[in-house]
């Protein structure tokens, strides 16, 4: 085979479907096998013809052996008639009547029966008496066949496989039946030369074996692939039929627990976070362009102001500049919280890591509140020193918002109250107010994006509803928990947990 015949074939059976290489292999490595086992019975095909023949004539002495145990007068037409194998010859010597019975398949039997012999007493051992055992052997020299195996078996039973010149064999069982009136030496023996009949027919039925062995096998390979491809091909279709607009699709999972099943749940819980994902990615941008589309609206709308009468109008005109100033202003900080999330889903956000004090970060916000002059009065409560493993900046943005949303919500002369402590595992740090409170439908969604509690009731506050989904995501990539407790009328604390550090580490800077 050329070089390019050969790679062609390795190219074919490479770019094969699963289902037919499964079928290739398991048809391969059963037709090898079969093939490996078929070729070791041809080349023992004398073992194995050997196996047979001693079979066959140990079954003709069990018939023997039964038909004079029953009493039946033996006899040369007796012995012909029950015994089913017309190949195996048989030597009866009858010693009390001192009589021999014979029945073989040719007119001159294979061996000579012994004659003028004295055979041994029925209590003495027939297979090592020296004067039956050279007269045998002389027998056997007279027909040319010279003793190449000789071996005892069962009691007072002994094998000879014997050969002549032309590479002929015979195999012999010698053996003796007692029985209540009568002492039997019996002689069976069969031709075991390999004839070409015998070989062909042998490796014709072999080969038939084989053939539908093979065949089979790759029937069955296929059936095999096929069922265990039905979970991958099911990953397949349903692969094809899911879209952005369709991701409903899903796969069933019925059916035992083993890999196929494993990789389908896989496969269905990738396509859940798909889902989950693009849905909340439809709402960001449904949400942010709504949020964007008002001061838009707005600031178009003083501009048009401006164009009709505000040129004239000194009031009008300042009243349009204002709002248009302010809209402006919450344009640009709801850009900058959008590009904060846009660059944290995309793990672009450089958190630089190093071991800071809450209490220090905390007292800054305090500071700040307080020069601020915000009309609240603010508390500052240290009940444990507490070190964590941390962005600064980040987790002064965290309590900025926590006391932003406090300020919002907190009346005049409201208390805003910011905590630290710390146990075994973890440092906390909280913010809570007595303002105006959450009402326990709105507290699982107050972290979602663009989410406000009763915008109807706080059209006059200002905000964009992002404030919460930063202080979590903060939080997340610390690895640490946020949660919030909250009554309605009676105000709301934002508590935060980190870990604290096993031990002291160096200053680290990654991408979350």
């Amino acid at each position: 085979m050329s070089k390019k015949n050969k790679k062609s074939v390795f190219y074919g059976i490479c770019h094969m479907t699963i289902a037919r290489k499964i079928t290739l292999m398991y048809g391969g490595i059963f037709s090898f096998s079969l093939l490996i086992i078929s070729l070791f019975i041809t080349f023992n095909i004398s073992a194995v013809q050997q196996h047979i023949i001693r079979r066959e004539l140990t079954f003709t002495i069990s018939n023997i052996e039964e038909y004079v145990r029953q009493g039946k007068k033996l006899s040369d037409e007796a012995l012909q008639e029950f015994l089913d194998n017309k190949y195996v010859e048989v030597s009866v010597y009858a010693q009390k009547e001192q009589v021999y019975y014979n029945s073989h398949f040719g007119e001159v039997p294979l061996l000579k029966q012994l004659e003028d012999v004295n055979f041994p007493a029925p209590d003495e051992d027939f297979g090592k008496e020296d004067e039956l055992e050279q007269k045998r052997q002389r027998t056997f020299a007279e027909d040319g066949f010279k003793i190449s195996v000789q071996k005892d078996g069962a009691p007072n039973c002994t094998e000879y496989i014997l050969e002549n010149s032309s590479n002929q064999q015979i195999m012999l069982i010698s053996t003796v039946i007692p029985t209540k009136d009568e002492f039997y030496h019996v002689e069976v023996f069969k031709l075991i030369g390999l004839n070409s009949n015998f070989l062909q027919g042998f490796i014709i039925k072999l080969a038939t074996i084989d053939f539908i062995g093979i065949f089979c096998a790759f029937l069955i390979g296929l059936y095999i692939s096929r069922r265990m491809l039905q979970p991958v091909e099911a990953i397949r279709a349903a692969a094809e039929r899911i879209t952005i607009e369709d991701l409903s699709q899903r796969i069933d999972t019925d059916g035992p627990d083993d890999e196929m099943k494993e990789l389908t749940v896989t496969f269905n819980s990738m396509i859940d976070r798909l889902e989950s994902s693009f849905q909340r990615q439809n709402q960001f941008i449904s949400d942010a362009s709504h949020e964007l589309r008002t001061p838009i609206s707005v600031i178009q709308g003083y501009a048009n102001l401006i164009n009709r009468w505000g040129k004239s109008d000194p009031d009008i005109l300042q009243e349009a500049i204002d709002s248009i100033l302010g809209e402006t202003e919450h344009m640009s900080a709801l850009i900058r919280k959008l590009l904060f999330l846009a660059k944290g889903d995309q793990n672009r956000m450089l958190v630089q890591k190093q071991q800071v004090s809450l209490n220090e970060i905390a007292g800054e916000v305090v500071k700040e509140l307080v020069i601020l002059e915000v009309n609240r009065q603010v508390l500052f409560e240290e009940k444990d020193q507490a070190e964590i493993f941390g962005d600064p900046d980040l987790i002064k943005q965290l309590l900025w918002i926590h006391a932003e949303n406090a300020l919002k919500y907190t009346k005049d002369d409201g208390v805003i109250t910011i905590r630290v402590w710390k146990d075994k595992k973890n440092a906390y740090v909280s913010v809570g107010d007595n303002g105006a409170g959450i009402s326990k439908e709105h507290l699982p969604k107050i972290f979602d994006r663009f989410y406000r509690v009763d915008q109807s009731r706080n059209k006059g506050i200002s905000g964009t509803g992002l404030g919460l989904s930063i202080a979590k995501w903060i939080v997340d990539s610390h690895l640490g928990q946020i949660w919030v407790e909250s009554k309605e009328g009676e105000g709301t604390t934002f508590f935060n947990a980190f870990a604290l550090p096993s031990k002291p580490k160096k200053e680290e800077t990654k991408k979350v």
